[in-house]
């Protein structure tokens, strides 16, 4: 007989689809410190020892051996996370995917129909949201509309790490998604209208350095987006007043614990303050499931205005 899933309780026990570096080096160790048990790992690799947890090659027999409460957590790439997810999604399991979650509206409309049929809960994991810094910047974005003037955001990494999924094959697979995802998911948070941003310079290869631009208007605020390659690492957001004043946030979307720069500038002074954020992954694991579930609704919308944006913004780069 098919266990039911107890939808009343938070998860004692998770399971992780895809163990690649990011996996091993991020998640696994955070969900340790929080006091989850990873009881198992859907893997093609056999050999993976992590800690006792069992592998499984299909998503099938993980479910059908896995404690019925158990939160399924997709870090597998991209292009995969919609068959995965929807296979969870019918037994009515609780899942947690990667960014971008999905590449497709057809799929994460899907998606969402099954998670309320069977009470899914479904997160996408944007880690950046827990951090103290990034929610005061938000309710700026939100109740300071009328004076804000530009709205800019820089996400440069030196290098693609190796032996990843971007090859830049599919939307999916692209850099454009991977890290165009962040700076899209906040204004999305923030209450921004998306549809009036469009690439400026499809694709810029200088040597291996694969840059993306992204500019536009919403809400008479001028958004400039850049995102991609570059020698040296950038990750900030900067927000221009009309009266000349300006807010700085270093790094932004970012998920290990230390500090952030939250920097003041009007006229002549500046203030810098330095905030403490404890290590994101670990505030998002440990957060109750009731918590999650107030917000599904406002947060599967977000993602229908991220998803939207990446699709419209792929066809422009010549991504399928």
């Amino acid at each position: 007989m098919e266990n039911k899933v107890m939808h009343n309780l938070s998860w004692d026990n998770t399971c992780i689809v895809g163990f690649g570096g990011h996996a091993k080096d991020k998640l696994l160790p955070a969900l340790k410190r929080v006091g989850l048990n990873i009881n198992g790992v859907v893997s093609r690799d056999s050999r993976l020892n992590i800690d006792g947890a069992k592998t499984f090659s299909k998503i099938s027999d993980a479910i059908k051996f896995l404690p019925v409460n158990t939160l399924f957590i997709i870090s597998s790439p991209p292009d995969i996370h919609y068959l995965q997810a929807k296979e969870l999604a019918m037994a009515g399991k609780d899942i947690f995917i990667e960014k971008p979650a999905f590449t497709s509206i057809k799929n994460l409309n899907e998606l969402c129909n099954l998670a309320n049929e069977n009470g899914s809960l479904i997160l996408e994991m944007f880690m950046y949201f827990e951090n103290k810094a990034v929610k005061q910047i938000i309710k700026i974005l939100k109740n300071d509309n009328n004076s804000i003037n530009s709205i800019d955001l820089k996400f440069y990494i030196p290098s693609i790490p190796s032996g990843t999924f971007r090859n830049e094959s599919t939307l999916g697979c692209s850099l454009l998604s991977d890290m165009g995802c962040y700076p899209l998911s906040l204004l999305a948070m923030a209450g921004h209208d998306l549809s009036n941003l469009n690439l400026e310079n499809v694709r810029e290869d200088v040597g291996e350095n694969l840059k993306f631009c992204i500019s536009g208007k919403s809400k008479n605020i001028l958004i400039d987006i850049k995102i991609g390659i570059n020698d040296d690492y950038l990750n900030n957001i900067a927000i221009q007043f009309k009266n000349n004043r300006e807010i700085i946030c270093e790094p932004f979307f970012y998920g290990r614990s230390g500090y952030r720069k939250l920097i003041e500038i009007e006229g002549e002074l500046k203030n810098e303050t330095k905030i403490f954020e404890k290590n994101a992954y670990e505030l998002m694991f440990s957060k109750n499931r009731s918590d999650w579930i107030k917000t599904q609704k406002d947060r599967l919308n977000q993602m229908h205005i991220v998803t939207e944006s990446l699709v419209r913004l792929g066809k422009q780069a010549g991504l399928r």
